[in-house]
């Protein structure tokens, strides 16, 4: 019996995690999305190394994740050097572009 009461306590906490996960998604729920001040290549990985997936040409915006995320070298793309990345996607296809040549704007 005592197995049980375990057993029920354990389905409640996680009942109780997915519950606030649940409240929470809202505020993760923002979106943004990223114009290409140039164009630029979207990749698999934040390195200008990682596979070219597709383009994002100038001009063009993507949906993208209101997030900033660094590489682990820098680059010089658009007249700034930086380790910046931004998560976008565009027509199906997933990636980052180089985040000194977009700008990003909350939806």
């Amino acid at each position: 019996m005592r197995a049980s009461g375990i057993l029920g306590a354990s389905v409640g906490a996680v009942a109780l995690v997915g519950a606030s996960f649940v409240a929470a998604a809202p505020a993760a729920a923002a979106s943004c999305t990223a114009k290409a001040l140039e164009t630029v290549v979207i990749r698999s990985t934040t390195s200008t190394g990682g596979t070219a997936l597709a383009q994002l040409n100038k001009g063009q915006s993507a949906s993208a994740s209101c997030t900033m995320h660094y590489g682990a070298t820098e680059y010089e793309k658009c007249g700034i050097v930086s380790k910046r990345w931004v998560k976008v996607t565009r027509s199906g296809v997933t990636g980052y572009v180089v985040g000194t040549c977009v700008t990003i704007e909350q939806d």
